[in-house]
């Protein structure tokens, strides 16, 4: 289901669990697909453990942008508690309904979602959201990559360009201010591959200004 912008105020469903605890917490972690390199010295070199950590961080979050904008079922298969585009649930919020809400109150022309991934005309930029109700965690996936949009990039001229920092950053802001109002218990992470460190880091920098 293909949603456009509408400047209205949506309706929350009221489904949600009872006796939740705030989380107002919003942070960002940049993934890799590849395994990371660590330098071959004695000095600062992480632990076993602390690598360990470290890739099963990166690797989660790995998943959930190939399952989100990738739509790779393998991924889906391998975070059986995450949902991801229009996974059916039980409870709100669901990753349709957070990513029709942004859209909703971001109020630009340019924006448009389907699935629970929000587009921006001519740009090459991509923002997923994913709920991860096993840790009360909503992430939201920055994307630009050519290959996620398949042939349309060609078509439609899209590319990378500097307003997509400002529609980033609007897109993080509305979900804090969604989540805070409406979803105080999950917390927020902002990710995404980390050739994109840049964008995902203006973007929470931004959105923590709110």
């Amino acid at each position: 289901m293909k949603v456009s912008q509408q400047c209205v105020e949506s309706t929350r469903i009221e489904n949600r669990p009872e006796n939740t605890q705030s989380n107002l917490d919003v942070k960002a972690v940049e993934h890799t697909s590849k395994r990371p390199h660590f330098p071959f010295s004695i000095f600062a070199r992480p632990s076993d453990s602390q690598q360990q950590g470290m890739q099963a961080s990166s690797d989660k979050y790995a998943l959930i942008e190939e399952a989100t904008i990738y739509a790779s079922k393998t991924a889906k298969k391998s975070i059986p508690n995450i949902d991801v585009r229009a996974t059916p649930s039980a409870f709100s919020p669901t990753p349709a309904e957070l990513a029709t809400q942004i859209v909703t109150q971001i109020c630009s022309q340019s924006a448009y979602c389907n699935d629970g991934i929000i587009s921006i005309k001519g740009s090459l930029l991509q923002a997923a959201v994913a709920v991860n109700r096993e840790e009360k965690e909503i992430v939201l996936v920055l994307n630009r990559n050519r290959k996620a949009t398949g042939i349309k990039h060609i078509l439609n001229g899209f590319s990378r360009s500097q307003p997509d920092y400002l529609y980033a950053s609007n897109i993080a802001k509305t979900l804090v201010t969604l989540r805070d109002r409406n979803y105080s218990e999950y917390s927020i992470t902002i990710t995404g591959d980390q050739k994109e460190s840049k964008l995902i880091n203006y973007a929470l920098k931004n959105c923590k200004q709110n």
